[in-house]
């Protein structure tokens, strides 16, 4: 029997491959999934190349292992880098793309050193998935948006959607197994379009709404141009749907915008967000921040923080730009220097922390009901539970309510999370 360790870098959507990859090993009786790598006999890494940091750590962890383990590089670094890799480590045992997660036993028993061509990869909707409460599930994957600091289109495709019935049936699957929660994923899911069928994202929700034994729906990432009216009525509506939306801003400069190819202007975005809010008032609403794009000026800069300010945002995710190459913004250079955009980047940290922290200190003594996980990893008396608009809630009870709903009261802040009582 060969042993596997799965190291996953990146997004839920990396998560879900590593899980898909165990699952599909573990239905053949030749393999099992170990917990470390020193136990391993392959280790299989599955990569981000999302931004230059992500590939330089993910590189460290090759070179730290492939002498003396047989390693599998896999994901969108794979995709990105491709043969590159044998040049960088020899003793490398394969390497596999981002449409070719379902050959991964191929891979392994016929010694296949490089797969990284094919289309929308096969989905094997009855693999075997941890036990949990909450899961991941791919509706679509690639994007058609080509920001132009963003390598995605390059390294998982244009935008491929699943066909409705096979995802119902990958969830009817999964509720059977003791899920109550699934959180749809695609690099842009409210673009997603079934065209057998003819049916959009929104319609899509409403069908997985429908599934019987489902208590909850969450979906990320969405772009801001596809986010339309339809879906924010579908969500306030549906009694199962989060009231979360991720939605990138990156910029608060139109001029930085336009370079970036994010087909939408600051008013267009604001004028979303408030829509939103209108709507479902309580609405969990975090972004992405990218500062020290190639034009970046201090006034562009400081029409970001006035974005944050004015919208407010529960979180936000503040990168620093890195060139990434063969993107469109590469060539327009590296125009800001990097000590700048660190003062940038921890400025809106700092900024967007103190609007976190103010937002949650709001909701103490508020009472609402949550989905229990499972128990805290810290605290073993208290068990972890999920509001409807997204936040985190530890509480003490049995653990028996695991995968229940309670009502549950917010009591006081645990950094981003909340400390609450069973009500």
């Amino acid at each position: 029997m060969q042993r596997i360790f799965i190291r996953t870098f990146g997004c839920q959507m990396n998560e879900y491959d590593s899980e898909r990859m165990a699952g599909i090993l573990l239905k053949d009786k030749d393999f099992s999934i170990v917990n470390s790598e020193e136990e391993a006999d392959f280790i299989i890494v599955n990569t981000c190349s999302v931004r230059q940091h992500a590939e330089n750590r993910e590189l460290s962890y090759i070179a730290k292992y492939v002498k003396n383990k047989k390693v599998i590089v896999a994901g969108c670094m794979a995709q990105n880098l491709k043969e590159e890799l044998f040049k960088l480590y020899p003793d490398l045992y394969a390497i596999l793309g981002t449409s070719n997660f379902s050959k991964i036993v191929d891979v392994i028993k016929n010694n296949k050193k490089i797969l990284l061509d094919g289309e929308f990869d096969i989905y094997e909707r009855k693999f075997q998935r941890p036990k949990r409460i909450d899961g991941l599930i791919t509706i679509m994957q690639g994007c058609n948006n080509f920001c132009s600091y963003c390598i995605v289109p390059y390294v998982r495709g244009r935008e491929k959607s699943r066909e409705v019935n096979d995802i119902v049936k990958e969830i009817e699957d999964m509720v059977k197994q003791g899920y109550k929660e699934v959180m749809l994923l695609g690099q842009n899911v409210n673009s997603y379009y079934d065209e057998k069928t003819k049916t959009n994202f929104p319609q899509l929700l409403q069908k997985i709404h429908n599934i019987e034994g489902l208590l909850r729906i969450k979906f990320m990432t969405s772009h801001p141009k596809d986010l339309t009216n339809e879906l924010i009525e579908t969500v306030k509506k549906g009694e199962k749907f989060v009231k979360h939306f991720h939605l990138p801003v990156q910029s608060g400069s139109n001029k930085i915008l336009k370079l970036m190819n994010r087909k939408y202007t600051k008013e267009e975005y604001i004028e979303k967000i408030e829509k939103i809010r209108s709507e479902i008032p309580f609405a969990n609403i975090t972004t992405d921040i990218l500062v020290g794009f190639p034009g970046e000026e201090e006034k562009d800069f400081l029409e970001t923080v006035d974005i944050i300010n004015k919208l407010k945002f529960d979180d936000a995710f503040s990168f620093k730009y890195s060139v990434r190459k063969g993107t469109q913004a590469e060539k327009y250079g590296d125009t800001v220097k990097e000590k700048e955009k660190l003062r940038r980047l921890n400025y809106v940290i700092e900024l967007q922390k103190k609007i976190s922290y103010d937002i949650n200190k709001s909701y103490i003594g508020f009472e609402t009901e949550g989905l229990v996980y499972e128990i805290s990893y810290k605290r073993k008396n208290e068990l972890k539970t999920g509001t409807i608009n997204n936040k985190k809630v530890f509480i003490k009870g049995d653990k028996n309510l695991i995968g229940k709903i309670v009502k549950v009261k917010l009591l006081e802040l645990r950094g981003s999370s909340f400390a609450g009582i069973l009500l």
